[in-house]
């Protein structure tokens, strides 16, 4: 496969072009447009001292927090420095013979499962049919998919999960990546956490919460207590468990995000269906997926956003994509329409 580069490229871009990053326009990263809570600015001001002191080796403070919010036992879940940390950890720690990835998917993925020299076969989720999850089984030891999916958008409810997980063996491990699910305002696959021992749910802080540059994520699964005697310490600290912790305590955040989105969603949707030469599929999440028509459209498009100092996901090196596909979050009305602008000019 290509080198895969990730989203999320401003300050790359920045040193790249000689301009100071706050200039640059990302919609590559999928990230909350309003910045992390003021809350949790807050609590990372009045804890700044802290960093001449050790952390927890286990955020107990957050995992109490995380277990009232999401409704589930203490020692089910497992936080980490951010979300790809848990996933190279727990594949290290599992290490599966046998794999199976639901495609399009984070590239990280697959790199996680060769590190520990997995075989791995793939599901590939269609265009014509809105990237759905097809109705899949087999004998393997892991199935990893996201829900949403990334880059797709596209969701799948609890219920049609829990039936597609349970068309699989009970020994096999289900690995469901939710980092987008609270843009979703439906419930997570952790409700059914007692009904399945084999799933692991995969949350993320950095995509609603804003919190990327401090890395903060967790894992859910009641197989969570046999991974601990293998966790190192000390992997989140002070400052990403206070920020968590007050992003989670910040409702009013929560509220003004998920109506920022949903207003933005809806109208960028209608906006989308007016622009020539490019097939944008629905969304789940806070974010859309699009398709030019022709292959040198895409190249264009990314040189004039560049030359204005705007970035979005060419999604070309995706592994189960064909085509000139492309990402780019959802933002405040004022940028999301100057994007809008180039996408009618192309």
């Amino acid at each position: 496969m290509a080198t895969v580069t990730h989203g999320g490229r401003a300050l790359a871009f920045a040193r790249e072009h000689n301009v100071d990053y706050r200039d640059v326009l990302d919609f590559s990263a999928n990230i909350n447009p309003l910045g992390p809570s003021p809350k949790a600015l807050e609590a990372i001001q009045q804890a700044i001292d802290l960093v001449r002191v050790y952390p927890d080796e286990n955020p107990r403070q957050l995992i109490r927090c995380l277990s009232d919010r999401i409704g589930v036992p203490i020692d089910t879940i497992l936080p980490g420095n951010g979300a790809t940390e848990l996933l190279y950890f727990w594949v290290r720690t599992i290490r599966p013979r046998t794999a199976t990835l639901v495609v399009p998917t984070f590239a990280e993925y697959r790199k996680a499962l060769e590190s520990v020299g997995a075989e791995i076969q793939t599901i590939r989720l269609q265009a014509d049919d809105y990237f759905r999850l097809p109705l899949a089984t087999g004998n393997t030891d892991v199935v990893i998919v996201t829900n949403p999916n990334n880059p797709a958008g596209s969701y799948a409810p609890p219920e049609e999960m829990l039936e597609w997980v349970n068309r699989f063996n009970s020994s096999t491990h289900i690995f469901v990546d939710e980092a987008f699910v609270e843009f979703t305002a439906q419930p997570s696959l952790v409700r059914y956490l007692e009904q399945l021992p084999n799933l692991w749910v995969l949350r993320s802080m950095t995509k609603f919460y804003a919190l990327p540059g401090l890395r903060l994520g967790y894992l859910v699964g009641s197989g969570v207590r046999a991974l601990l005697e293998n966790r190192e310490p000390w992997q989140v600290n002070t400052l990403a468990e206070l920020a968590g912790i007050a992003s989670l305590e910040d409702r009013n955040y929560q509220e003004a995000t998920m109506q920022l989105i949903q207003r933005e969603r809806i109208w960028l949707w209608k906006q989308l269906q007016t622009v020539a030469g490019i097939h944008a599929f629905s969304t789940a999440a806070n974010f859309f997926f699009a398709r030019c028509e022709q292959e040198d459209a895409l190249d264009r498009l990314l040189g004039r956003l560049m030359e204005q100092n705007i970035v979005i996901r060419d999604c070309r090196n995706i592994e189960g994509l064909n085509g000139p596909y492309f990402r780019f979050a959802i933002k405040t009305r004022e940028e999301n329409a100057r994007l809008l602008e180039h996408l009618r000019n192309l």
